[in-house]
């Protein structure tokens, strides 16, 4: 019996489930006649040609159904409050373009929620095409207020207002209102044309108007799709033009730290020998900064999961890795991303929805030990829970990083087990030791793991 996908219930023409075969939309007599019309447009052909719009085809229903459409299962799922500032932008501008060329041949797209786009082989792809629908003239754009709130205005907040736009995200997954988008801008920045539109104009309706009422106020005053598009056309200019210029955050610079220069090498040479032994499918690589590791694994033939907190470098490795099978999350491993929304289980976790068969955790055991205060036990029970192999490193109390990392701290403030033996102890509890290196320098070893 197929399960029932739990983001997937707000549109009853529309449902989706996931059986062994991949991902099935069950289609209503209205979604059927929508999904047909836009089955039949160019723009359809042309964008699942080019990888902007998932592919579907056409089954037959059933009893409780007047169509079905089979989708790929995607390898990975990734929401906005784990995108880049750039894979936001890129998103928007997907949306904006899909919508005007839907708009040219008598279609419209109904919501504009981040959550309807992925990203495959490093682009973003629209997986919803229950969002088209027919275009009747006079209709306003419905999925603008939606769009301004979870592009538009997350996006002005990194590159106007220097805020980070994914803990927003993460807290409210609707986004901003206008009127909270206001009070974040600098005086400044309010009287710029893209922000009075879209930003003071907006949030004056809202003190006015509930979502309803302001949905009647545009259908009365009269709309076409050439309005809708001078908009759309108006409103990619502005988000082509928002950009994001990050600081250095806390391990931009890591890759010149002198044992990640010196260890570099080994360290890959180590993770090449385990993948080639094992051929996983999917790789996380946890904390992997720069994706070096992540690069390894891909070109090895897996798929690689870069899972890091430090968005600026992982906002370059999304800009330098189109068309590779290579996902970027951006995520605290100690705080990564619950289950959200409805019922708590609307978005799924992070790591409900990235299952590797392999685990890259260099440089990630002791910065969970030591900055994250997370008793080493802990942090091979955690390792451990997902089930799959792991290439790890692991640091002794003497190194020259713990030494910086414990400095302020009392020997009765850490936690016990910390000991290369001691480590090597809880490891042995709950994996086999298959493989190891030691580092130049003493202080560090390489592990390769399988789960006991």
């Amino acid at each position: 019996m197929p399960a029932a996908d739990p983001g997937s219930f707000r549109d009853p023409a529309s449902r989706v489930f996931v059986d062994d075969e991949g991902v099935v939309r069950r289609l209503g007599e209205r979604g059927l006649e929508a999904w047909r019309a836009l089955s039949r447009t160019r723009f359809h052909t042309d964008a699942v040609a080019h990888g902007r719009l998932i592919e579907s085809v056409e089954g037959p229903g059933g009893a409780d159904a007047a169509a079905v459409l089979r989708h790929p299962r995607l390898e990975v799922i990734t929401y906005p409050y784990e995108w880049t500032f750039s894979m936001l932008r890129d998103a928007a501008l997907l949306q904006l373009d899909l919508l005007a060329e839907a708009l040219a041949e008598g279609l419209a797209i109904k919501d504009a929620t981040p959550f309807n786009i992925q990203f495959v082989a490093g682009r973003p792809m629209f997986i919803d095409v229950g969002s088209f629908e027919a275009y009747r003239d006079g209709d306003p754009w419905i999925g603008y207020r939606q769009f301004t709130r979870q592009f538009l205005f997350p996006l002005m907040m990194r590159a106007w207002a220097g805020l980070p736009h994914r803990a927003w995200l993460r807290g409210h997954m609707e986004g901003p209102t206008a009127a909270q988008m206001r009070s974040f801008l600098p005086r400044g920045r309010r009287m710029r044309p893209g922000a009075a539109l879209h930003v003071s104009l907006q949030a004056r309706m809202e003190e006015r108007f509930s979502g309803e009422a302001a949905r009647g106020e545009l259908a009365e005053a009269g709309f076409s799709a050439e309005l809708i598009l001078a908009n759309v056309r108006k409103l990619r200019r502005l988000v082509e033009s928002l950009e994001w210029e990050p600081e250095a955050e806390g391990w931009s610079e890591y890759r010149s730290c002198p044992h990640a220069v010196r260890d570099r090498g080994a360290k890959g040479d180590f993770l090449r020998s385990a993948l080639g032994r094992r051929n996983p499918a999917t790789v996380a690589d946890f904390g992997a900064n720069d994706g070096h590791f992540s690069d390894i694994a891909v070109d090895m033939g897996a798929l690689a999961v870069a899972i890091d907190s430090d968005e600026s470098v992982l906002d370059d490795l999304y800009r330098r890795s189109p068309g590779r099978r290579l996902s970027v999350v951006v995520a605290d491993l100690a705080d990564p991303s619950p289950a959200q929304g409805w019922a708590g289980r609307e978005r799924p976790a992070l790591f409900d929805r990235v299952r590797p068969d392999l685990i890259i955790a260099y440089g990630v055991v002791h910065h969970l030990v030591y900055t994250a205060s997370v008793p080493p036990a802990e942090v091979v029970r955690w390792l451990r829970s997902f089930g799959a192999a792991a290439v790890v490193e692991l640091a002794g109390p003497h190194d020259a990083m713990v030494r910086k990392l414990t400095g302020n701290k009392l020997e009765g403030e850490l936690h016990v087990g910390r000991t290369e033996a001691e480590l090597r102890e809880l490891v042995g509890a709950v994996f086999e030791v298959v493989s190891e290196k030691a580092l130049e320098g003493g202080s560090r070893v390489l592990l390769e793991l399988t789960p006991r």
